[in-house]
């Protein structure tokens, strides 16, 4: 009896040994192949990975990031490979039967609890994969429809095409919201105190600083829909004037006159009165200027010279006949307002100057002074004296 236990064991142990030497020679070959595929991947032709022409991964450290990578797959994979040889060796002895079987249940136990968490999490992952998908696929029709508009195969009446893209953005970002809201009860541990922590956090940073962001994306989404302006076009909004070199979701660029770049937010220019010179001509501006004259002089003749000093102006357009407004009749003078036409707009300062030298001139060679006439009555306690005087 005792001979056959003594066989037993010793056989028991054999096979053991034959399993440990088998270990160590997958072991040794699970090495082997690891510097194979080391040599071979080191071998690629690798190349700077760069992100807008910056240089975020260099040849250098992709090779040490494949070698790291494959070290930390080789000793994981040993690891495991050496747990389950040991279990399968202390099975094979009788002494250490229980011992295999606690570590199996040390590997199977977190497994099948993870087997099972799983199973019972799949109805809800399969819900928010659906919902995903139809988010996409709506999304994917909003931009479909959304370039047709933009390119003129799809028109709707009373749709501008300009106002196309803007509609898109809102109509996904009420997609995207509502997918979030659909899909968050669905995610783990969304009854946990931490979610609800991070939730309440992110909630108060956008009531806190986001204010002033969520205006003045609001008051571009309003803009959008006025229609008044676009890229390209002379403006002035609030006395700044300029033409816009860009719009985005928050805020305006202008180039100004005098070779500035201003930059305005939506929010205050959705607040000011915008003038937009190019919304109806956008090959001319209307260059105005206003002077006073007394009743003594013939309105024919204020007016003429007032065309002949636009003719003098070299800056304005000649082709373009200049008009002049009689646009005040007040108590001592008339108020004319003088309009000529000008093609580049970045020369409104420099023409606006030259054409007023040029009005200077010509009253002066017509011995007209610009100068308003008023009266004033004088008393000097006996009868009432009435003085023509004039001032500027």
């Amino acid at each position: 009896m005792d001979f056959e236990f003594i066989k037993e064991y010793a056989s028991d142990v054999g096979i053991a040994l034959i399993i440990l030497g088998t270990i160590l020679g997958i072991l040794y070959q699970l090495d082997l192949l690891t510097k194979w595929i080391k040599g071979r991947l080191l071998r690629l032709k690798l190349r700077n990975l760069k992100l807008f022409g910056l240089e975020i991964i260099n040849i250098g450290k992709q090779e040490l990031i494949i070698t790291a990578l494959i070290n930390s797959l080789q000793i994981i994979i040993s690891l495991v490979f050496l747990y389950f040889s040991l279990v399968l060796i202390l099975g094979e002895i009788p002494a250490t039967e229980e011992t295999a079987g606690q570590l199996m249940d040390w590997i199977f136990e977190p497994l099948k609890t993870l087997f099972y968490g799983f199973t019972g999490y799949l109805p809800k992952f399969f819900n928010i994969i659906i919902t995903i998908i139809i988010a996409r696929y709506l999304i994917s029709s909003v931009h479909y429809v959304a370039n047709g508009v933009i390119s003129g195969n799809f028109r709707f009446p009373g749709f501008h095409p300009r106002t196309a893209r803007t509609t898109s953005g809102i109509i996904i970002f009420i997609i995207y919201t509502i997918t979030i809201i659909l899909i968050l009860p669905s995610m783990p541990g969304y009854e946990s105190l931490a979610f609800k922590g991070i939730a309440t956090f992110i909630g108060v940073l956008i009531t806190i600083g986001g204010s002033s962001v969520i205006s003045n994306y609001m008051a571009g989404i309003v803009l959008t829909y006025m229609h008044a302006f676009e890229k390209g076009d002379w403006i002035e909004v609030d006395g700044i004037s300029g033409q816009i070199v860009g719009a985005s979701a928050f805020g305006i660029r202008l180039d100004s006159y005098k070779e500035e770049v201003i930059n305005i937010p939506n929010a205050k220019v959705l607040n000011a009165a915008i003038r937009n010179h190019s919304i109806k001509n956008k090959d001319h501006l209307i260059l105005h200027t206003e002077i006073s004259i007394g009743y003594d002089v013939s309105w024919k003749k204020v007016s003429e010279l007032l065309i002949e000093a636009s003719k003098r102006t070299l800056l304005l357009d000649a082709n373009k006949e200049p008009f002049v407004l009689r646009k005040k009749l007040d108590d001592f003078y008339v108020v004319y307002e003088l309009n000529a036409f000008l093609n580049d707009p970045m020369k409104k300062p420099e023409a606006l100057s030259s054409l007023n030298s040029n009005i200077l001139d010509v009253f002066n060679e017509a011995n007209i002074e610009i100068m308003s006439p008023h009266y004033r009555a004088e008393r000097d306690g006996t009868a009432t004296t009435i003085t023509k005087n004039k001032e500027d």
